[in-house]
């Protein structure tokens, strides 16, 4: 059987082998094991996705019609994995096998339909698209896939919200544990979702059907976000091993005790400079004032309404300021002095100095210049 290359299908083509050769480099990949074997099995059920349009642009449906209704769509598991994906990943929240079970039946039940039209004959399967999946089933199956995945980006950028805020409650880096590309990739498949709405709209109220491989291009560019995010993710297991699970706090005034021990925690960062520690977590900290994470958390919380990152970069800028008075800024590189108040990275430390004093820190350079 020949095949049409074109450009449509040779992008395509592109796109399903990247697909599989990132659903494989997911599966070996260690880091973060458990969780990554959602991401691959994702990003291979958008591969098998991908294959039904390039049957369609190389015209190997015309050539060989037999091949429609392949057991190639599992559009209602997208939104599943990725709950898993997330739920593994920031270790927020623990499901059963029975609870996962529940949440694939639709998509189990959706692949043993192609499977039962695939073992049918080529007659029912005609009759099945003519008179059932193209007026009724497929515009269904669009509707379903896209309200699936609405509701799982929802859920799963709740305890994205979650693991942020526990981490910016437990360490003082953030730089390679703030899951941000997984943020984007729940932003990208809510615009796929949207696309779909609009596509069953146009199908229903037009019986308008896209002609350009429009929505395998946005499948290709949520296989490669999975592809640079899943494999350059490090590993969070340690991480998620070691924090406190911080529950917001109630915003209830501290009493005595809690004043003169919030008074310790200040003093204690401040005398010891133990904001210049780069890695500097909330455990670590906690021994150092002898009091229990979740105590110290709460202190910093309540009496000074920051979580621990803020609470410790404000001390690593207010450093950073009396060294700009203190050393000649011209033999003195911006990044060595922001490394130097225990920052990670000049990009990290723009964006900190910037949220916090409202003017980037080569401004403030510049004004504390002329000023003296």
């Amino acid at each position: 059987m020949s095949i049409d290359f074109n450009i449509s299908s040779v992008l395509v083509f592109f796109l399903i082998a990247n697909g599989v050769f990132v659903s494989v480099l997911l599966l070996i990949k260690r880091d973060n094991k458990k969780a990554n074997q959602y991401l691959s099995l994702l990003a291979f059920l958008l591969t098998l996705w991908l294959l039904d349009t390039f049957f369609g642009v190389a015209d190997i449906y015309g050539k060989n019609p037999n091949l429609y209704f392949l057991p190639i769509y599992y559009s209602f598991a997208f939104g599943p994995l990725l709950y898993c994906y997330t739920l593994q990943i920031t270790h927020t929240k623990k499901l059963s096998l029975k609870e996962k079970f529940i949440h694939f039946i639709p998509a189990i039940l959706q692949g043993s339909l192609y499977v039962f039209l695939q073992l049918s004959s080529y007659q029912f399967r005609l009759y099945f698209w003519l008179e059932i999946h193209r007026p009724y089933t497929y515009v269904i199956e669009l509707a379903v896939s896209f309200l699936s995945l609405l509701t799982y980006i929802y859920f799963s950028r709740r305890h994205l919200l979650k693991y942020k805020f526990i981490i910016e409650n437990n360490y003082s880096n953030l730089h390679k544990i703030t899951l941000q590309w997984l943020r984007q990739l729940h932003w990208v498949l809510f615009l796929v979702s949207l696309f779909w709405f609009f596509e069953t709209i146009a199908r229903v109220v037009w019986n308008l059907y896209p002609s350009t491989p429009l929505s395998s291009i946005m499948m290709g560019v949520i296989i490669i976000l999975i592809a640079v995010g899943g494999l350059l993710q490090s590993d969070l297991k340690m991480i998620n091993n070691e924090f406190e699970t911080i529950e917001q706090p109630q915003q209830i005034a501290l009493n005595d005790t809690e004043l003169r021990q919030l008074a310790i925690i200040k003093d204690k960062m401040v005398n010891e400079q133990l904001f210049l520690q780069p890695e500097l977590t909330l455990k670590d900290f906690a021994n150092y004032v002898q009091l229990p994470p979740r105590e110290t958390s709460k202190l910093i919380n309540q009496g000074l309404h920051q979580s621990f990152i803020d609470f410790v970069n404000h001390f690593r800028v207010m450093h950073f300021k009396l060294l700009v008075n203190q050393v000649d800024m011209k033999k003195m590189s911006l990044l060595g002095v922001a490394l130097d108040c225990g920052f990670n990275s000049k990009a990290t430390f723009n964006r900190v100095f910037k949220k916090m004093e409202g003017k980037s820190p080569s401004e403030f350079i510049n004004e504390s210049q002329n000023t003296n």
